[in-house]
């Protein structure tokens, strides 16, 4: 159960016999320095395998010290080991490392009693809205928060606009809607590196002129799975929200675009990778009046093997789809190419023909990251898009 990361730091003070140590457990003072830009209102917990990984239980609240340290006593059996993770109340609010990056769980075997000093570096909600690190946005690209009524959440969008939006003031621009918005233009704020859509549409543009909006939609942390999947998986008991977020987009978010900026309503395409790319594919046979365009990245039709009797039993699709995949996929990565040879298969079934309205590749050597689907991204847009 991972949730986030960051460096670890403990130190050890000298323990002295207790009753608790003779009768086989051990007496652990946690002190836990935090990030100074720590909202002051804030209550700092402590989460693990011992609670059930309870990120706001009550009964692990540290106590804030005058040193602005924070501090709690627990008992645990002698020798146990345990993993834990800090969190500020849930899990859009754990620990981060120096990088912002993820971090393991946190895992220690308390032998006897003692302070055990760590330090908590960053919080993901603040990574996540601000980033850590250098800021790599290229571009016209502005960000707004948006209430999901259709979840009861909200979520920060980014707008991407092409270099002659702004004195071009007739022209009007088809638009890509895609999910992980986080991890499309900025380092700073993305899981393991950026696709680099905002340098390579700039490119494009500057190479023949192609134009396009892109919005992109951040993701939902821990609730990124049950936003993604249509269907609940029985074996992860995750998922089944994601026809409410591909509502999102058709009902709320996008009519806003199309009112706020100049698009070409009616030349839409909807793109994600992984998770992301099997709710692309399902929001374009779900919502073809709305989704013209598909592009899915590295599909992990896997977690919802529903997918494929849906699509198979639509009556409509989208005009175009482009599906990839990598021959280095995952822990196995000879079923997951199976998993995406079948959809493949299945539009076939349907009447796509490849290189007129399905475009297919196979990525030798592509992995499961961001990197490679940014590497695939302007072939993908321009194949798209361009004809």
């Amino acid at each position: 159960m991972s949730h986030t990361h960051t460096t670890t730091t403990t130190t050890t003070t000298t323990t002295t016999t207790s009753t608790a140590e003779t009768s086989g457990t051990v007496k652990v003072t946690f002190i836990v320095s935090v990030p100074d830009y720590t909202p002051k209102n804030d209550s700092i917990y402590i989460a693990g395998d011992f609670n059930g990984w309870n990120p706001g239980d009550e009964a692990y609240k540290l106590q804030k010290r005058d040193d602005g340290k924070w501090a709690i006593t627990l008992e645990f059996p002698r020798g146990k080991v345990i993993e834990f993770k800090f969190t500020r109340g849930s899990w859009e609010t754990v620990e981060k490392g120096k990088n912002g990056e993820e971090i393991p769980n946190r895992r220690f075997v308390f032998r006897s009693s003692g302070t055990y000093e760590f330090t908590v570096y960053n919080w993901r909600d603040y990574v996540e809205e601000v980033g850590v690190g250098e800021h790599t946005v290229t571009g016209n690209v502005k960000t707004f928060k948006m209430f999901i009524p259709q979840l009861n959440r909200t979520r920060r969008i980014w707008v991407y606009l092409p270099p002659d939006y702004e004195t071009k003031e007739k022209k009007r621009y088809p638009v890509l809607y895609m999910f992980d918005g986080q991890n499309l233009f900025d380092s700073a704020t993305s899981f393991a590196g950026e696709w680099g859509v905002d340098e390579a549409l700039e490119r494009l543009y500057n190479e023949s002129g192609f134009s396009l909006i892109v919005v992109g939609i951040d993701n939902g942390g821990d609730k990124r799975i049950d936003e993604y999947a249509p269907w609940v998986n029985g074996e992860y008991g995750r998922g089944g929200e994601g026809d409410a977020m591909v509502r999102f987009i058709v009902e709320t978010l996008k009519p806003y675009i199309d009112a706020q900026y100049r698009t070409v309503p009616n030349e839409t395409g909807i793109m994600g990778s992984s998770l992301g790319g099997l709710m692309a594919v399902y929001a374009g046979f779900a919502y073809p009046e709305t989704f013209k365009y598909v592009g899915a990245m590295s599909s992990a039709f896997w977690f919802n093997p529903q997918i494929y009797d849906f699509v198979k039993n639509s009556t409509s699709g989208p005009v175009r789809i482009y599906l990839d995949w990598g021959t280095d996929e995952g822990d196995n990565p000879t079923a997951f190419a199976e998993s995406n040879e079948k959809m493949v298969q299945i539009l076939k079934e349907k009447g796509y023909v490849e290189g007129k309205n399905l475009k297919v590749v196979v990525d030798e050597g592509g992995e499961h990251n961001e990197y490679y689907w940014g590497k695939r991204f302007p072939n993908a847009v321009l194949w798209l898009f361009g004809g």
